[in-house]
């Protein structure tokens, strides 16, 4: 079991057994895609464990935001292989209903990556196309940050279908907006998995403050 904690050098991290600091403005030797990070943001840790990790069970996690129980304490690995006993993949819940007057993501979503998202989506199969719009245009939540727990083929089979479909974006869009990459990821990334009939297990997470001492979000 692994999971990647994204930040930069100057992060602090809550790290563990199972999880693995995943400094995102250094240079990594194997299989990567560190140039892209500007635009790629946490895929950038994705890629690198999609191609360089060989553990049964993996996951993502920002050094300031973590999967927990409800102690609020950090996920650990016996209470992972419970939830994935009966689940096949670990997601954090956006509700917007709850935090925001906008009812779906769709409504949520600013101009600009819309049109990504559209982009992006002109270059998977239609039936695909058109089960993630309804998706994104009738769920009242979303699948916070790109973060995950899973088995390691459930995140190749994503990682196969997007980072192909993701060179769609040319360089003069990447550099007019940075991060949109990682954006049009974490707003399709649940409606992949909805699309694919993965049972999906909604899992309390919070936010730390930048000393990773103070919970300022639970989400």
């Amino acid at each position: 079991m692994k999971i990647y904690v994204v930040g930069n050098n100057k992060n602090r991290f809550l790290l563990n057994d199972i999880r693995e600091r995943f400094v995102v403005n250094q240079e990594h030797n194997n299989d990567n895609i560190d140039f892209l990070n500007p635009w790629y943001c946490e895929l950038t840790a994705m890629y690198h464990l999609w191609k360089n990790c060989n553990d049964d069970i993996v996951g993502l996690e920002h050094y300031r935001r973590y999967f927990v129980n409800n102690s609020d304490m950090l996920l650990n690995k016996n209470e992972i292989q419970e939830l994935l006993h009966d689940s096949d993949v670990v997601l954090t819940k956006w509700d917007y209903l709850a935090r925001t007057k906008c009812k779906n993501s769709w409504e949520y979503l600013a101009p600009n990556t819309k049109e990504y998202i559209l982009k992006f989506l002109d270059t998977v199969q239609p039936d695909e196309k058109d089960f993630i719009l309804h998706d994104m245009r009738t769920a009242t939540y979303f699948a916070k940050c790109n973060m995950f727990i899973c088995n390691k083929e459930i995140l190749n089979e994503y990682c196969k279908w997007f980072f192909p479909n993701a060179t769609c974006f040319t360089t003069q869009e990447l550099l007019q907006y940075p991060r949109c990459v990682g954006y049009v990821s974490e707003f399709i990334f649940g409606s992949f998995l909805k699309m694919k009939e993965y049972k999906i297990k909604w899992q309390k997470s919070v936010e730390y403050d930048k000393t990773t001492q103070l919970i300022i979000g639970r989400f």
